[in-house]
């Protein structure tokens, strides 16, 4: 008798494409390979607990969801014994294009029930119970994912952020202390930018040339534009997939950052927004993750 790795899908019920019939879908792909058992959370909180618990029970723990619940099921998985998995059902999918994991959730699982191997990869410890995996930030950015209303994320994914951006394009800007490694540098900016991914909604739009999630090292990066005509070059230099050689960027690296705001500005973490926090610090975690993802697909960074 044949016997089945077992698969422990943590569902998140508000992301955009997680509805009863694709899980169903998700969980018979997956059931070619493990023995599944489907867990329901509603809320970030209900998430990572679900992880935890699953965490060193569960061959593999795997995230169905946006890129906020992956996050959530990596910080309950990061340390264990447990491997961790992504199915993309959020709008943007970072971490599972990060991981070269199709875009359709079904295709997604097809994949991870054939051949795979393991990728190891850093995660940036916030709290506890709060990890960042792919990107996180203070300042306009965290207005505009707070903005971006999960009901119009479900249908326009990607685009229901164009519109709070361009509301936001010239909110601030902030005056920050930004501290890399114990070294201080003060900069004035629109948004500070925490990377442990490489690019921001689609792999070409790189945020740094040599951005890696498994190098122990997180990047941070200061938009810094003073004006309308700041932010049109800065978007040309994204059109092109070289934001970095922007002069309105400013990039550091190093594995503990620490920064603080003059004055109350937002804070996302993956695309969710972190109300509890004033300030935004990350240590990185170094290969605290073994990823399960295809064997003959290549995700960045590789």
């Amino acid at each position: 008798m044949r016997v089945y790795p077992s698969l422990a899908l943590i569902t998140n019920a508000s992301a955009g494409r997680v509805r009863p019939g694709t899980v169903d879908r998700v969980a018979r792909a997956l059931a070619r390979r493990f023995e599944v058992i489907v867990e329901v959370g509603s809320t970030p909180e209900e998430v990572f607990a679900l992880a935890r618990r699953c965490a060193g029970q569960a061959e593999v723990v795997a995230a169905f969801g946006g890129d906020g619940t992956a996050s959530r099921v990596a910080a309950g998985v990061a340390g264990s014994t447990s491997y961790f998995g992504v199915l993309p059902g959020g709008s943007t999918n970072h971490v599972a294009r990060m991981l070269g994991l199709p875009t359709d959730p079904v295709r997604a699982a097809y994949a991870l029930a054939g051949p795979v191997r393991y990728r190891r990869i850093d995660v940036g410890r916030v709290a506890p119970d709060r990890v960042l995996l792919f990107l996180g930030g203070t300042g306009i950015d965290a207005r505009i994912v707070a903005e971006a209303l999960p009901r119009v994320k479900r249908f326009f994914a990607w685009r229901s952020y164009l519109l709070p951006g361009l509301r936001h394009l010239q909110d601030g800007p902030w005056s920050f202390t930004v501290e890399i490694d114990g070294e201080r540098h003060d900069v004035t900016a629109r948004t500070v930018l925490v990377a442990n991914g490489s690019f921001l909604v689609h792999p070409y739009f790189r945020l740094g040339p040599d951005i890696d999630p498994s190098d122990g090292a997180l990047d941070v990066l200061a938009l810094t534009p003073t004006s309308l005509l700041g932010w049109i070059e800065l978007f040309a230099w994204t059109g092109v997939g070289r934001l970095w050689r922007s002069r309105y960027v400013r990039r550091w690296r190093g594995q503990r950052v620490a920064i603080r705001a003059n004055v109350s500005a937002p804070i996302e973490i993956d695309g969710d927004p972190c109300r509890d926090l004033a300030s935004l610090s990350v240590v990185v975690e170094p290969h605290a993750l073994t990823a399960i993802v295809p064997a003959f697909s290549r995700g960045i960074g590789e």
